[in-house]
């Protein structure tokens, strides 16, 4: 509104000049044509002045001064509206400045960090707070002191000395260390100083000092934890190692996308490619258990042969365990079987656990191994010694009659029954003692072994007497199997150089459709006698 009123008064002033300057020369040569007696007229006007040609000059004058006062005006007016401008950024900035200056003294007053600022001799211009709370000093105490006087640690103080040298010389310095307070207490810090330059000038220095002691308590315990875990993870007897999945998570989503079928699938249709799987897992770190455990001279050569460790047995499981890993477990538990590095079997109770944060990546994963080995052979040896007969090898009466009756509640038919007796055990215990006696019925058994298939099952059912179970076999075919183990006695006598002869006889039956297996064991056994008999009375 200023400017607005400031231009309407100069266009008043110019308009009443212009009035002005058209009137007083209209009046001076109005005056002259009366004194010369002329008619008021255009012609009386231009002989006027074409008798005094000042007049020319005298009415165009104040027209010519009107308007140069006019640019004057207008230019006058530009430089106060110029002038009122800059007064208004002046006030603006000084504003801003003010409010900055404001900003900033707040943000040091409440800022948790120590600050100070110092002169080019390092000596003390303000202080913060958070610098009062650090190190026990009041402004008026430390004002105009240097600095590394008051606070550096005595055992150290040529480390703030060289900070306080390197500031000066214009360098940023950080580090960490220790100061200390008014009462003589020392304070763990980081330490930054800073040179102020203003307009490239150094002007002094600004010091920062955080309080680090809770970090630093905190970190010395985390590595005293971390020492003791390594050392339990070291030390444990139990082996460990920690895995890193991630390639291996990746070649199987490849695999997955390429083959458009899960890996379960893709693995059964490409059983190779269990080995390029194996292979994957990268071994981050192990204990000394595990190297014991597998037989490898370091870590490296355990990694070399990692794909070459899991059994046959366990390629299910370890297939299974992927695909738990895919369905988001991170905890597993699971009894494999694996191969140490001399190609020995190994019985362990494997727990796997994904670490927090691996979840997606698979990129850590801790496996714990429990040796089982010497358990699961005691366990295996019991189970063998429950269902074998220790002297022969062959199964034990208690297992031949549950597998026969387990036979017998199925649609398996048709089934055959062979039962063999020994002849002359008594007669071989009598003459050459009970040691022959049981080297006769091991070598029974070893024939009735190459004469039969895995399937069938070959059992001494009591001193002297053998039964065996055919799956499959009908009577023809039991015949000629008969037939084969009484032609290998004949053979093993004849090759005999210790003078033992081997005799047995034996009795076979067939179940088919309807037939009840005991009914069919009762008839070979009857059979057996028979042909015992037979022998007997010749």
């Amino acid at each position: 509104m200023k400017k607005i009123k400031n231009y309407s008064e100069v266009i008043k002033f110019t308009v009443a000049g212009v009035i002005f300057g058209i009137i007083f020369p209209f009046l001076s040569t109005s005056i002259e044509i009366i004194n010369q007696n002329l008619p008021f007229n255009f012609p009386s006007f231009l002989l006027v002045h074409q008798q005094n040609p000042l007049l020319w000059i005298i009415d165009t004058a104040l027209l010519v001064i009107g308007f140069f006062g006019y640019q004057v005006g207008i230019r006058q007016q530009k430089l106060l509206d110029q002038a009122s401008h800059l007064e208004s950024l002046v006030v603006k900035r000084s504003d801003e400045i003010l409010r900055q200056k404001l900003f900033y003294e707040a943000l040091v007053e409440n800022s948790p960090i120590a600050i100070t600022t110092l002169d080019q001799n390092h000596q003390v211009m303000s202080i913060n707070p958070a610098f009062e709370e650090i190190f026990g000093y009041r402004t008026d105490e430390i004002m105009g002191k240097n600095l590394d006087d008051l606070v550096c640690d005595p055992a150290n103080a040529h480390e703030a000395y060289d900070i306080t040298k390197g500031v000066l010389a214009g360098k940023t310095m950080r580090e960490f260390g220790k100061r200390r307070r008014k009462d003589g207490t020392l304070v763990d810090v980081e330490i930054l100083g800073e040179p102020i330059i203003i307009d490239g000038k150094r002007i002094g220095v600004l010091g920062l000092y955080r309080d680090i002691t809770v970090e630093k308590l905190a970190t010395e315990e985390l590595q005293v934890s971390e020492e003791r875990f390594r050392r339990l993870f070291q030390d444990s007897p139990v082996a460990l190692w920690l895995q890193d999945f991630s390639d291996k998570k990746r070649w199987v989503m490849e695999m997955q996308n390429k083959s458009g079928k899960n890996i379960r699938e893709f693995l059964k249709e490409h059983p190779d490619e269990f080995f390029t799987m194996s292979k994957l897992g990268k071994i981050i770190s192990l204990n000394a258990a595990s190297l014991l455990l597998f037989h490898a001279k370091d870590k490296a050569d355990l990694q070399a042969n990692l794909g070459s460790i899991v059994d046959d047995e366990s390629r299910t499981e370890q297939i299974n365990t992927i695909c738990s890993l895919l369905d988001g477990k991170t905890t597993l538990e699971k009894e494999m079987v694996y191969k140490n590095l001399k190609g020995e079997k190994l019985y362990v109770i494997a727990k796997l656990t994904v670490l927090p944060g691996s979840e997606e990546s698979w990129d850590r994963i801790l496996f714990s191994n429990v040796d089982i080995t010497e358990r699961k052979l005691a366990e295996e040896r019991l189970t063998y010694i429950s269902l074998h007969d220790i002297m022969t090898g062959v199964y034990n009466r208690a297992f031949f009659e549950e597998e026969m009756a387990r036979m017998g509640r199925s649609r398996l038919r048709p089934i055959s029954i062979l039962i063999g007796d020994m002849d002359n055990l008594k007669k071989i215990n009598d003459l050459h003692g009970h040691q022959a006696g049981d080297l006769a019925l091991q070598c029974i058994a070893s024939i009735f072994k190459k004469c039969f298939r895995s399937e069938d099952v070959i059992a001494r059912i009591g001193g002297d007497e053998f039964s065996i179970l055919l799956p499959n076999v009908d009577a023809n075919l039991a015949k000629q199997i008969k037939q084969r183990v009484l032609d290998q006695v004949v053979l093993h006598n004849q090759s005999n150089t210790e003078n033992i002869q081997l005799s047995i006889s034996i009795g076979c039956a067939t179940a088919n459709k309807g037939d009840l297996l005991t009914d069919v064991f009762q008839l070979a056994d009857e059979r057996m006698y028979q042909e015992k008999q037979k022998k007997n009375n010749k």
